[in-house]
């Protein structure tokens, strides 16, 4: 599913491959984008992730995580696991 509605923030991860977006206007709405391909990643995330409405979002420096703030006061972190699993190249 895509995203809806008008979008409030996007962000790029470190090299560029991954691009986020959200919007405000609707609860658990958050997109990932594959850049390189101009794909958006179907397996997360799902309906069943718990996002609430998104205010603010960023990636860790090197994309391990995702971090994702909420109106309920929350900051949710997420493991990207493409990232971990390339830790070590530079």
């Amino acid at each position: 599913m895509n995203l809806q509605t008008s979008c409030d923030f996007t962000r790029f991860n470190h090299d560029g491959q991954i691009m986020a977006f959200s919007s405000r206007r609707e609860q658990d709405t958050l997109k990932l984008l594959h850049t390189p391909s101009g794909s958006v990643f179907s397996n997360w995330p799902t309906s069943k992730t718990p996002l609430g409405y998104v205010w603010s979002m960023d990636f860790s420096p090197k994309s391990k995580f995702m971090a994702i703030g909420n109106d309920q006061g929350k900051c949710l972190l997420y493991k990207l696991n493409h990232y971990n699993q390339n830790s070590g190249s530079t």
